[in-house]
């Protein structure tokens, strides 16, 4: 096999471990993400989402401790609660979804991509088309999902009062830049040199003419 070969099979099948993870990982969880009721007795439950947020104790909390006889600090660093979603939240949401749905294309573009690569068939123009929407779609779904956890935290901190506690906003470094600029980066070099690839073969056409 030759190293484009091995190299596409290899991209593949990373693709598809990944896709087929974070499907598992989000079918798992889906009960923290949508929109739940705890009592039916009570409309104002149906209103209310789950959502997941950082806090900051304000104190040491003191625990009792049975086996050493004595207290010690405890305290957690995530709490699990619900919120009334905020028309800004709610709109996330909408996105959120959309997002996930261009997703999915975009992985079949670059399914297409190594399936291409494997054929030795690697600068043409359409694998532009297809590098772009395998990469920008999911950048756009992590961003939006980013924005979707701050915009939950927001309404967490309008809403919600824990004693002890601060509730922590969604934080921008939490989020991985370095790897959507390199991701970014990496497709943009790859349309360069496929444009530069093209126009090699045409100067090459037309000097032999």
């Amino acid at each position: 096999m030759t190293t484009f070969t091995i190299i596409g099979l290899i991209a593949l099948l990373i693709v598809l471990f990944e896709f087929i993870g974070g499907f598992n990982d989000g079918w798992s969880d889906v009960d923290k993400l949508a929109p739940i009721s705890i009592e039916s007795a009570d409309p104002a439950f149906d209103k209310v989402t789950a959502t997941t947020f950082d806090v900051l104790p304000d104190s040491a909390i003191q625990a009792a401790n049975s086996q050493a006889g004595t207290t010690v600090p405890t305290g957690f660093m995530q709490c699990h609660s619900y919120i009334v979603p905020s028309g800004l939240t709610n709109f996330t949401y909408i996105l959120l979804g959309l997002t996930g749905l261009v997703s999915f294309y975009g992985l079949y573009n670059l399914i297409r991509l190594f399936i291409s690569i494997i054929r030795k068939e690697v600068f043409t123009s359409i694998n532009i088309r297809r590098i772009r929407w395998g990469v920008y779609p999911p950048i756009a779904y992590h961003l939006v999902k980013y924005f979707l956890n701050w915009s939950e935290t927001r309404d967490a901190m309008a809403q919600l009062t824990i004693p002890g506690y601060t509730i922590q906003p969604a934080s921008p470094f939490e989020f991985s830049w370095i790897g959507i600029l390199l991701l970014i980066l990496l497709t943009e070099v790859f349309v360069v040199a496929v444009k530069l690839k093209q126009e090699f073969d045409h100067l090459k056409s037309s000097s032999t003419l």
